[in-house]
């Protein structure tokens, strides 16, 4: 079953979706981000208040669906503020590795029926060399017994597959699915998905599979939101290869844009600028128009406007046979 082509029930919920890049900065050195140590590392600037920031989405008109990303977010000032405010006008998401201690103050101040989901980040090198594993499953499980969604995920490096049974096995301990995300880009001198040996391939698509299941089951249970913003399920589409949009239709500058810290916003990548937010120069398109860059995948496959005609990923029963 496939989430990505399919709207969301929180689609009538929101007029624009935004990927909010709040910050650059993040505590974290993955060697698979893909940004600079540099840009991980730079100060970080703050270009308005919690309360500037609320009225600046606010005066759009619209309703946002705002995905808040790094960086790191958590570590953004007065960052539970910042999404006490926006939550309770917007629907809103995170992407995070749960490192911050104002994660516990997030789950006792943000009602979750307004947050779509939290993508939680486990970057196991990162947090084996901090000391910083059993943090993550206390602010994951703080997370969860308030009523959040969330959705821990790992980046496939070839050591993170080789270990998945095990990392699996430690996170349902504490009540979690562990998600597999496919690596893409270069790691230490290889690029991905391509670099994957077949075995590799064999055990991320079986994970993958079960995690979606499993998953599928809870978005569409009594009182459940239905299913999360940005479909994080689906990576076994992306094991052959990485789709190339270019060309087609997309509404992204008009159903979703990119918003950098200091309000501008793009259509997509920062090639076609759309406004500022915190001037009030925001313009959205009218339609929908061709692709011709590259961006995220997960909004790429969600607002090109034949988004259905990406192949559906495989169910259990369907998959070929594991090696």
């Amino acid at each position: 079953m496939s989430i990505i082509g399919s709207p969301p029930s929180l689609a009538p919920t929101y007029d624009v979706e935004a990927d909010w890049h709040l910050l650059l900065t993040c505590n974290f050195r993955c060697r698979y981000c893909f940004f600079t140590p540099e840009l991980l590392g730079q100060k970080l600037h703050v270009f308005a208040s919690p309360e500037e920031w609320q009225a600046a989405f606010g005066a759009t008109g619209k309703r946002w669906l705002i995905h808040m990303t790094g960086g790191e977010p958590t570590i953004y000032p007065r960052f539970v503020d910042l999404c006490d405010g926006l939550s309770r006008t917007h629907m809103i998401s995170l992407n995070t590795n749960l490192s911050n201690p104002c994660v516990k103050e997030f789950a006792r101040r943000i009602d979750p029926k307004h947050v779509s989901f939290i993508n939680a980040g486990f970057h196991a090198e990162e947090r084996r060399a901090h000391h910083g594993v059993e943090r993550y499953f206390d602010h994951a499980r703080c997370l969860q017994d308030a009523g959040f969604r969330i959705i821990p995920t790992v980046v496939a490096t070839p050591a993170v597959v080789a270990e998945l049974a095990e990392l699996q096995a430690e996170f349902a301990a504490h009540g979690l699915w562990l998600v597999p995300k496919v690596l893409r880009g270069g790691n230490r001198g290889r690029r991905f998905p391509q670099s994957y040996s077949p075995s590799e391939r064999a055990r991320l698509r079986s994970s993958i599979i079960r995690a979606r299941e499993h998953y599928e089951d809870r978005f569409s249970g009594p009182g459940a939101l239905g299913r999360p913003s940005i479909d994080v399920l689906s990576d076994d589409e992306l094991l052959a290869s990485i789709p190339n949009f270019t060309g087609r239709a997309c509404s992204a500058g008009m159903k979703f844009v990119r918003i950098s810290p200091n309000g501008d916003v793009h259509r997509c990548s920062t090639k076609t600028q759309l406004g500022n937010l915190l001037t009030g120069t925001l313009q959205l398109r009218s339609g929908p128009t061709p692709c011709d860059t590259k961006y995220c995948i997960y909004f790429c496959k969600k607002y090109t406007a034949d988004a259905a005609a990406v192949p559906a990923p495989l169910s259990r029963s369907e998959a070929p046979a594991l090696a």
